[in-house]
């Protein structure tokens, strides 16, 4: 009899495709793969640790999982596991702790799940496959690079993943020739600190562009979008690729975290609100109509009202499509968690209202401006309403439209109608 294991995720799209590769692993490990919230003989928690409600989020589902079966076994492993692997050991409920590294033969540390599961021995070449699907997920991440040198004041992430290595570009080739084999219509290259992807490998050098170039080249492959890159690494040949390249898709994610150049210069960020904006103005010159997002911190040590005020005065200036809004949260071990004048969650919780707030105008100013085009659309899931689907245009629209559930998995030509702050209604062209 096969046992049975649930895994949850929390944090990025790096943790999302980890825990793909811990679910094939499992499974060739004996395991049933069910979902977290059933009854399991193991429970594995992909832990991010990005904020301390992370750490917290963690804790509380490890527990959930040992009170649905007091007699499974509980993994934490991830990022949380990684930077405080003996804070996690003293919790009752979690019996096995594994950082990051060893989440790559995770089986090799539980029980198997079937008298005939494949052995999986730590260190063996298995903790290298590819994945073979995105189970449950239309569109597909590739982990492409790993790790980051930045060592931002705020931040825990070199602690947790280590310094910057890419994954070999033949490799990168392979498994997203599986993936698009596999059925997915759009792949999305995924990692810590992506611009750097390539610095590492001076024998075999490829940066970014060139990957994603080579990528492009596989046969079936719907088409490839780029995940968060850093202002500095945002180069004139990305700009190109995602203004002029029928298969990439005309979106780029710049984190900015202030418009303050003082709290920049705080935060150890390597340019300035100017550079930040020409970037902006450059990709938008080239593609008018491409999805631009950001992320923006409000609450870090020493922002006052007037910081504040200038990060959302530029902000409302610039012509974004969307904020991701964070509020600061010190961590043990970096910089800024020793900084002093720590300002006050109150006010942490009203910035980010504020700036939530206009992040919804945003996303329906760039919704309006992109009303009577025509553009391709990842169909995702069915709604709730009989006869509509929703999925992602290639400028990152959340599109409703009308269509057979036939559609999922595929790319539909959806002509855009009308616009809400939440998504976009349109007809199939």
């Amino acid at each position: 009899m096969r046992k049975k294991a649930a895994i949850t995720t929390l944090g990025c799209k790096l943790n999302r495709y980890d825990s793909e590769r811990i679910r094939e692993q499992l499974m060739r490990r004996g395991y049933d793969i069910v979902e977290f919230d059933e009854v399991a003989d193991l429970y594995v928690v992909n832990s991010c640790t990005v904020t301390a409600k992370s750490d917290r989020d963690a804790r509380r589902l490890a527990r959930q999982g040992k009170r649905r079966n007091p007699r499974s076994v509980v993994v934490l492993t991830g990022c949380y596991a990684e930077v405080a692997p003996e804070k996690v050991a003293e919790i009752a409920e979690i019996d096995i702790v594994l950082g990051n590294t060893e989440k790559e033969t995770i089986a090799a540390h539980v029980p198997p799940g079937s008298d005939l599961a494949e052995a999986e021995e730590e260190g063996d070449p298995h903790g290298e496959r590819l994945i073979e699907s995105f189970a449950g997920h239309t569109r597909a991440f590739v982990k492409v690079q790993e790790g980051c040198d930045a060592h931002c004041a705020y931040c825990i992430i070199p602690q947790a993943r280590g310094p910057s290595r890419s994954v070999p570009p033949v490799q990168v080739v392979q498994q997203v020739e599986k993936l698009v084999a596999a059925g997915h219509p759009e792949v999305v290259l995924i990692g810590v600190h992506l611009g750097w992807y390539g610095g590492d490998l001076p024998e075999e050098y490829v940066d970014l562009e060139e990957l994603a170039r080579w990528l492009c080249e596989v046969p079936a492959l719907g088409r490839l979008r780029l995940s968060s890159i850093e202002p500095c690494e945002v180069a004139e040949g990305i700009i190109d690729l995602i203004a002029r390249h029928p298969r990439v898709c005309r979106h780029l994610h710049i984190p900015l975290q202030s418009g303050s150049d003082a709290i920049l210069r705080s935060m150890g960020r390597p340019y300035d609100a100017q550079q930040y904006a020409d970037l902006v103005a450059s990709i938008r010159e080239a593609s008018p109509l491409a999805g631009i997002g950001t992320d923006v911190m409000v609450g870090f040590p020493g922002e006052t009202d007037a910081h504040f005020e200038e990060t959302r005065a530029f902000l409302a200036g610039l012509p974004l499509s969307y904020l991701h809004v964070f509020a600061y949260s010190p961590r043990p071990g970096t910089r800024a968690a020793d900084m002093p004048d720590q300002v006050r969650p109150d006010l942490k919780r009203e910035r980010s209202r504020e700036l939530m707030k206009l992040s919804a105008e945003m996303r329906l100013s760039f919704a309006e401006q992109n009303l009577g085009e025509t553009v391709d659309v990842v169909v995702e899931e069915p709604l709730t309403e009989e006869g509509y689907l929703i999925g992602m245009s290639d400028n990152y629209l959340r599109v409703r439209f009308a269509a057979p559930t036939a559609l999922r998995g595929s790319i539909a030509s959806v002509k855009l109608a009308s616009a809400d702050p939440h998504s976009v209604t349109g007809t199939l062209a």
